[in-house]
């Protein structure tokens, strides 16, 4: 998932999560360090820069069109944004979830599963472990999707996100349009009332990210 447009985090969206006070020690701003919320298989924490050899060995074989070194160091240097892994061992990293704050809006932007470990319930214990890290009822959390891609769509709205939007040919790699989802108060009633410019979305110029959009 990633970024940006008229529904864009930077472009002035309801207000959502105020910004937290201080950075944590592993550089988190603000929200509360977990030693790793245990699902029944996997390990969730916070990623490291040690981390990111594995976590571009998944990003190459997951995506046509993947994030670059360059794009994960910046997401985990943010003060504000939560970068979560979960691992199947010690050392085997199983997949990786990139969460951005813009202004007042949790963007999600890069949700990944090894190939191999799909369907064993990883993209769930990571959405776990981030919508506890981030409780606020009144947070809005928003996405891009492959319209194609029913598996996650399904998955996001089991936990309350709604489409609220399109993309059109957002995926550069096929030209494939993007559903733009949102969890927010009113989501999680089935409603779209508070979500920022509901109805279809196009690119704004200058504000569509790189390839490789999620997902």
């Amino acid at each position: 998932m990633r970024p940006r447009g008229p529904g864009d985090p930077g472009r002035g969206r309801a207000a959502r999560l105020r910004a937290p006070p201080g950075r944590r020690a592993d550089g988190a701003a603000g929200w509360p360090v977990s030693t790793g919320a245990e699902s029944t298989r996997f390990r969730i924490q916070r990623l490291r820069y040690q981390d990111l050899p594995q976590v571009i060995a998944i990003e190459r074989r997951a995506f046509p069109a993947p994030w670059s070194l360059a794009m994960f160091v910046l997401e985990l240097s943010k003060t504000a944004g939560v970068c979560l892994g979960a691992w199947r061992s010690e050392e085997a990293l199983a997949g990786y979830c990139i969460c951005s704050r813009y202004d007042t809006i949790w963007h999600i932007m890069n949700i990944s599963v090894d190939p191999v470990l799909h369907r064993r319930g990883v993209a769930t214990a990571m959405l776990d472990d981030l919508f506890t890290r981030l409780p606020d009822p009144e947070a809005q959390f928003t996405l891009e999707v492959r319209q194609s891609n029913l598996p996650a769509i399904a998955l996001y709205e089991r936990y309350g996100f709604l489409i609220a939007g399109v993309r059109k040919r957002y995926y550069q790699d096929n030209g494939e349009d993007a559903y733009i989802m949102w969890r927010t108060a009113a989501t999680l009633e089935g409603r779209l009332d508070d979500v920022p410019n509901a109805g279809p979305v196009q690119p704004t110029p200058g504000t569509v990210p790189p390839p490789g959009g999620r997902r």
